[in-house]
Parts: C-alpha cells; structure tokens; sequence
C-alpha cells in the first residue's frame, strides 16, 4: 500500500475558529499564498489537553466524493498528513487544503448578508431564493446534507460571489460537521450512532430537520439518486492510506460510514414513495 509522506507545515500560523453549532472544541485554520493562490487549510477538533482529535478533514472527503456523485459543484479539499506547530509544540495530524475559490475580482459575502441587503421587505429566505431563480442549488445541498448528515449549514457557510454587480453562489464547501463527527476518536460510539439522525440541524437555509429540508427536493432529483452505485470504492476515494491509519479514524469509522450513508440513501426512498 503507497505511504503518504508527513510533510512539514509548522511554519503556519493558526487561528481559532469556535464550533458555531455549540459543540465542544475548536477547528485551528490557516492560510498561505503560493505561486499567487491563496491556500486555506483547516485541522479537525483541537483542545491544548487532547491536541487535534476527531476526524472531521476525513468526513470532507468523504462529502466531496458523495457530493461528485450527486453531481453537486463542490469546494475541492486536498487531504494532507503534516506536522504542525501551535502554541510551540508539533503535532503529527491530518488536515485539508483547499485553493481559493474566487475567480480574478470577484469579492465574497455569506448568503445571510447578500439576503439582507437584497430582500424586498417582506420576503422570507425561502421566497427569496425563488425570486432569485436558485432553488436547485439549495435543493442540491438539501439532498447532500442529508445524506451526510450535516449538523452545520449556518449562514456563514453558503457564500455568495460578486464581480461588478453580479452574482453567483459558490461551490458547496465546509462539510465536515457530519456523518458521526460527535463520536471523535470512539469506534465504540461510532457503532452505537443513530444512522438516520434527523437533527436537530444548524441550518440557515430550511429548518432544524434535515428530512423536512429533503421534502423540498423535486421527485425527479430524488430519482437520480436510485441509479448511483453507492460503493466503497467510490464513497472512499482517495482514502485508502487512512483506513489503515488508527490515528486517523478508528477502525470502525469504514464499516460505520458505509453502512450510515446506504440507510440514509434507503430511507430517501421510504420517504418518497
């Protein structure tokens, strides 16, 4: 089996970022600028008792390869096994890179802001989004965030993209509050999970329920899903090296993840039929 080099990442400085869904912990990010694009990367959960812990960076891999099935435009994260610093002290972990989504000029703003500075005075979000003519892209993310489970698409986590008066909404990113992230490092608890969790959820868009939030998605989309193959292969692409790695995952995190996301993908079906 191929080896992934450690590579060396203590020259970044990091900043915290709280948990906004109440959870305990916080997420370390950082950024650097390399041949001319700007590279953000985030660790999993970080305490300075238990260093990074948890398996968050995993679960975004694992979102963007269900979101390449469902064919949704997504942020690209790259899985990287590095050494870091913080607060003087190095820690072996794993974290994701992603590059700056930003085309040349454009500037970006979080879709709660650009729905209250654009909304007519009696609009709703859900009412502006169809004035807008974008409810595929929130029916997209309706269906990804319940398969994966997402407990964290607040408003700060859709973003919108503006270049001389015109926008766009950006690539679906920053999935990693999912699947059993709440179990951290327990296999034990992992196998315990409640696979069909419903919520409640962080959600700016829709409510607290993920499967409320499903009922939205027109059938025709819904039926797309039943022509997937939902394998290993594909559901876990890229990490191979991980599954073998403890201090990564547990080693129940494979067999849970695979069997999460075929009972969710199986009650999708239940509740449209």
């Amino acid at each position: 089996m191929k080896n992934i080099s450690i590579i060396d990442l203590t020259h970044l400085s990091w900043t915290i970022s709280r948990h906004s869904s109440g959870t305990a912990g916080s997420f370390l990010k950082s950024y650097e600028e390399i041949g001319g694009i700007k590279y953000y990367y985030k660790m999993s959960n970080f305490d300075t008792v238990k260093g990074v812990y948890g398996h968050e960076s995993i679960n975004e891999i694992v979102a963007g390869n269900i979101a390449d099935l469902l064919g949704i435009p997504h942020l690209h994260y790259d899985l990287l096994h590095a050494n870091v610093k913080v607060n003087d002290t190095v820690y072996e972990t794993w974290l994701t890179r992603s590059a700056d989504f930003k085309a040349g000029g454009e500037h970006k703003l979080t879709f709660e802001t650009y729905y209250e500075v654009n909304r007519n005075e009696n609009d709703d979000v859900w009412s502006f989004i169809v004035e807008k003519e974008v409810q595929e892209y929130f029916y997209q993310v309706f269906l990804l965030d319940y398969i994966i489970c997402n407990r964290d698409r607040h408003g700060a986590n859709i973003e919108v993209l503006e270049k001389n008066g015109e926008y766009r909404l950006a690539p679906v990113f920053d999935n990693g509050l999912s699947l059993m992230f709440s179990c951290y490092n327990n296999g034990m608890e992992m196998e315990k999970f409640d696979y069909l969790k419903d919520g409640p959820v962080n959600n700016y868009v829709g409510s607290v329920s993920l499967q409320d939030n499903l009922k939205k998605v027109p059938v025709e989309m819904i039926e797309q899903i039943k022509k997937i193959q939902w394998n290993e292969q594909r559901i876990l692409k890229g990490l191979e090296v991980v599954m073998s790695d403890t201090c990564a995952v547990p080693k129940e995190y494979k067999e849970c993840v695979m069997t999460m996301i075929r009972e969710r993908v199986k009650q999708i079906e239940k509740i449209f039929n």
